[in-house]
Order: structure tokens, then sequence, then C-alpha cells
């Protein structure tokens, strides 16, 4: 008969997530894991495999909830344009409410190039949010409040690599004002 665990592994998992965030994933070692989740590596070992099982675990728990964060932003919107416009505004308030480096930017400059499995994460998960955007932008289009002209992918994708900008002028510059302008400056240019 099996044993049932002793601690809530989704708890753990949060944890995990915080230590690979905040040190990366190279610079985590077992030791912070063990300290961090408060578990011992046997346990760790059983339960989620080994550092890198552990690590895509975490990132994907992250990429999942940030879609979701986005979708939840636009449940209230009353046309696609503010729809699109509450997720430009909440990815520069995660931005600023996280004050760090989104996870998913900072695993795409340290692993993405070399790991296929982080890489596949982070694409699904661009992916996701493109497409949602790319169906509001289409949606925006025949509502009048969006230029026809315009190609939903490119102005998608053109949103969501501004994202990473926002992380990085948070980063270098720590103004959570310089952050909300550059929202402002986006939404304006994604209209007519």
């Amino acid at each position: 008969m099996a044993r049932t665990k002793a601690f809530e592994p989704v708890e753990k998992l949060e944890r995990a997530k915080d230590i690979f965030w905040q040190k990366g994933y190279q610079a985590t070692s077992m030791q912070d894991l063990v300290d961090t989740m408060g578990l011992n590596r046997g346990s760790i070992y059983d339960t989620y495999g080994d550092k890198h099982s552990l690590f895509l675990m975490c990132l994907k728990s992250y990429s999942d909830g940030m879609l979701n964060d986005y979708l939840q932003a636009t449940d209230a919107a009353k046309s696609p344009v503010k729809a699109i416009e509450k997720i430009i505004k909440r990815a520069a308030a995660r931005t600023i409410d996280e004050g760090k480096t989104c996870m998913g930017v900072k695993s795409a400059f340290e692993l993405a190039s070399d790991d296929e499995e982080v890489h596949a994460i982070l694409k699904e998960n661009t992916g996701s949010v493109v497409n949602v955007l790319k169906d509001l932008i289409r949606k925006a289009q025949k509502a009048d409040e969006i230029n026809a002209k315009r190609d939903p992918a490119m102005l998608a994708n053109f949103i969501v690599s501004n994202f990473t900008g926002f992380w990085q002028l948070f980063l270098v510059y720590g103004d959570p004002e310089m952050v909300k302008q550059q929202a402002d400056f986006l939404i304006r240019s994604i209209k007519k």
C-alpha cells in the first residue's frame, strides 16, 4: 500500500519555484532546494525527480499562472481593445509587483538556447499569449477599434516582445513610473 505524503507537494513546488526564480537554474543547488522546500533529498527525488525535472515543473507552473493571470484580466473587459489594454497593464503591473525579472525571461536567457525542454515550455507559453492577443486583435478589428490593415500576428508578437522590455527597464532603472509610461505608449501604438 502506498504511503501518504507528509507534505503538500504543490506548496513545496511553489517554494522551489521561488528559489529557482530568485537564483536561476544554474545557481540553485540541491542544498538550496532542500533548505527552501524543507524536504530531504530523497523526498525531492521521489516526488519531483531530479533538479532539472523539478525546474521544468516550476517553469510550467509559472508560465501557466502568468497566462491565467492575463486571461483573468480580460474577463470583465467591455471590448476587445479594452481586454488587450488590461493584458498590457497587467504585464506592467506584474513587473512592478514582482520586483524582479520574469521567471520566463530569466529562463529564456539562461537556458532556452541549449535546453530543448525549457525552450518548448517557453515557446508554448509565448504562443498561447500571442494566440490570445491575436484573437482579441481580430475582434477589435471587427469592432473597428484597431485598424483592419494591421497584421494581427505581427501586432500580437510586438505586444508580447514589449513585455520583456518592461522587465528589462524595471531591472535597470527600478522606476515603476517608467514601466507604466511604456505600457501606456504601447497601448496607444496599437490603436488606430
